[in-house]
């Protein structure tokens, strides 16, 4: 689905269920947040999935990725208003019901879900966090590769986002039991399409995110909806330290994957599914 938000079109998916609607009164409304310099198909099995047991689903593309046009928008909280003026459009001129929503993001969408979820405590019913951590600190040398739009900063990305199961080293680098998927290219190719210094505004975003003074107790105190973080036991982006700290201030559960690094819904999809279904199994019988 095609939709205009701030002037400019922005691409959606629904989890493409055939024979049915995409959205239907009563279900609750699962929004999924991508990654730096990625898109909306990092998403796509797991909105499959849950399209087809119980939930409405959007999926988007942050203003400049995939297929979404406008420009990146240069801070997490910039990011964080946005989805709500997306959500916004989506629920009075698009159909989307006006149910309880989840917000669920992975790495940089994980800390564009928490900022939202700061701004509208009461309008997140729940918070799922993948590859997560705080702070979310970005090493210069990627950086500058980033702003510079080398290759090196792909290289870096699929190097140290992926476990050492999948590094160039191993016997079969990069393969997992998925319709022999070579993950880590999967990974490179995604990032080589971002465009020019798209990359480097999202790593610079994530690098200068600051949770607001007692944004903490926002959401752990005053939310009655629980947050959980899916990590990777070999994350070496959002390191364990990182993410603990987090779920620290949040009073979260913390689901750990093993064998598993920061891309965690292409290393382990089947994990990750069930990681997913132990976050929200409160909110559909069907799932």
């Amino acid at each position: 689905m095609n939709i205009t938000v701030d002037g400019y079109a922005v691409s959606t998916i629904q989890g493409g269920v055939q024979g049915k609607e995409s959205w239907q009164t009563g279900q609750p409304t699962l929004v999924l947040v991508h990654g730096a310099g990625m898109d909306n198909t990092v998403w796509v099995m797991l909105a499959r999935y849950f399209a087809d047991h119980g939930y409405n689903i959007v999926a988007m593309d942050l203003p400049q990725h995939g297929a979404s046009k406008g420009v990146a928008l240069d801070s997490i909280d910039e990011m964080a208003n946005w989805l709500w003026r997306l959500i916004e459009v989506l629920q009075n001129e698009n159909g989307l019901p006006d149910e309880p929503i989840i917000l669920a993001g992975h790495s940089m969408g994980s800390l564009v879900c928490l900022a939202a979820a700061l701004q509208r405590p009461d309008s997140a019913s729940r918070t799922v966090l993948l590859g997560t951590g705080y702070p979310m600190r970005v090493g210069q040398p990627l950086l500058d590769a980033a702003q510079a739009n080398e290759q090196a900063a792909v290289d870096m990305i699929v190097q140290f986002g992926h476990a050492g199961s999948l590094q160039p080293d191993s016997t079969q680098p990069g393969h997992k039991p998925v319709a022999d998927i070579n993950v880590t290219n999967r990974a490179a190719a995604l990032l080589e399409r971002a465009e020019p210094g798209v990359l480097y505004k999202d790593l610079q975003a994530c690098n200068q995110f600051v949770l607001p003074e007692n944004g903490n107790l926002l959401l752990s105190a005053e939310r009655q909806s629980p947050t959980f973080i899916i990590a990777g036991s070999e994350d070496r982006m959002t390191p364990m330290k990182t993410t603990r700290q987090l779920a620290a201030l949040l009073e979260a559960t913390v689901d750990c994957l093993p064998a598993c690094g920061h891309m965690i819904m292409n290393e382990q999809p089947e994990l990750t599914l069930q990681a997913m279904l132990r976050a929200l199994q409160t909110h559909s019988a069907r799932a």
